[in-house]
């Protein structure tokens, strides 16, 4: 009885740091996103080129994902988490080196050694999963999501004030370093169960095979294109009310409402995924982008409608990346867990990736307004296919009830 106790209550203690080490981990992220394109133009680079340290970021975070999936399975997820923080805290640094030294060079570096620690970080909420009771999984997940919540907070507060250094744009990118720095302590206090099933070996066939599974075909769909769409949005967004006249300071504080409104709605929707179910909840948040979208494409230079649709972005966001997560969580066999976790982070990447690189080309060739009519040109079908999937499982479920 009481080791059963002792048990919850160390998987509890686990979410949580996990989650506060998760919206740490976010606050970097938001930072970046809010200054790189400013920094970068700071530094000379053109419009087109503005975009190339945060597009590092992501390129980075791809190609990290997967070894760092497989170095898990070798040698558990503390030491890997612990060498990911590492890079943050040194990407960071890097990072104002590049600002005081004025080199783009050293700043693409800095946010490519960020993104190998955010690539570990998208970790974080499959590790909940594995420290929770079974009945509380699903929440597990959106507490750890959750916690980005802290970097609506945090990541505009230390981009916006000259916390560390008389510079802002210097403090932030030290600051980057302090919140990664806190992360290792985190991890370092957290204690991370092993999976109960043996990894097995896990090639393309696997892969193939995995995604005959319609369910978790959509959610992995639904997370890596809705990611990839939110990351294009949430940068054009940025640069077109710069393009409007608005200043730093109203442009960081409309990514704050993003961000915000990216992480709050996980404080309970692991209770409407069990509710509703994580396919449902996935559609209708991709049913939201498209509106996002369809609102900002009706209405192309009004600001107030602008900061407006980044908040349904963000919640939409929020469903599609944790119900698909979730899907793709529950629906992967034990043993392929870790391998599949990381394919889903892979594609994930890849979207996001393109998200952050092309935001600059996509505003110079179609606009604002264009932005969101290719983004709605890609989620339309996604949502037609999952809605088909699901009247016809519908379908199949009655016909079996009769």
């Amino acid at each position: 009885m009481n080791s059963t106790i002792s048990t919850k209550g160390a998987g509890v203690a686990a979410v949580a740091k996990l989650a506060l080490a998760n919206g740490l981990g976010i606050s970097s992220a938001v930072i970046s996103v809010t200054m790189s394109a400013l920094v970068a133009r700071q530094l000379g680079w053109t419009e087109g080129l503005a975009t190339v340290p945060y597009g590092m970021q992501f390129l980075t975070l791809l190609i990290a994902t997967y070894p760092s999936a497989r170095l898990m399975v070798r040698y558990g997820r503390k030491p890997v988490f612990l060498i990911a923080a590492s890079c943050g805290a040194a990407g960071g640094f890097v990072g104002y080196l590049g600002l005081i030294t004025g080199d783009p060079l050293l700043l693409c570096l800095a946010h490519g050694l960020l993104g190998v620690s955010l690539a570990n970080q998208n970790f974080y909420r499959f590790a909940a999963l594995e420290v929770a009771a079974p009945e509380r999984k699903a929440t597990a997940m959106s507490l750890v999501v959750f916690g980005g919540t802290f970097a609506a907070i945090a990541g505009p507060l230390l981009s916006r004030h000259p916390l560390f250094s008389p510079e802002v744009f210097q403090s932030a990118y030290l600051g980057i370093s302090v919140l990664w720095g806190v992360i290792m302590l985190l991890i370092l206090s957290t204690r991370f169960s092993r999976p109960e099933t043996a990894p097995a070996q896990f090639g393309l066939r696997d892969v193939r095979h995995a995604l005959r599974q319609p369910r978790l075909a959509i959610g992995m769909a639904f997370a890596a294109i809705g990611y990839g769409a939110m990351n294009l949005l949430m940068i054009a967004s940025g640069l077109t009310m710069d393009g409007l006249g608005c200043g730093y300071t109203q442009i960081s504080l409309a990514i704050q409402w993003h961000v915000l409104a990216m992480f709050l709605p996980s404080l309970v929707m692991g209770r409407v995924i069990a509710l509703l179910g994580g396919l449902t909840v996935t559609v209708a948040g991709g049913v939201l982008l498209i509106a996002s979208s369809a609102m900002a494409y009706l209405y192309p230079w009004h600001v107030p409608t602008i900061e407006f649709t980044l908040i349904l972005l963000g919640i939409g966001w929020n469903m599609t990346y944790v119900g698909g997560s979730y899907l793709v969580a529950r629906t992967a066999a034990p043993e392929h867990a870790l391998s599949l976790q990381a394919v889903n982070d892979v594609a994930i990447g890849i979207f996001a990736m393109l998200g952050a690189f092309l935001p600059g080309l996509v505003l110079g060739w179609f606009g604002w307004a264009g932005a969101n009519l290719l983004v709605i040109a890609l989620i339309l079908p996604l949502v037609g296919f999952a809605v088909v999937h699901m009247l016809a499982a519908s379908g199949e479920a009655a016909a079996q009830r009769g």
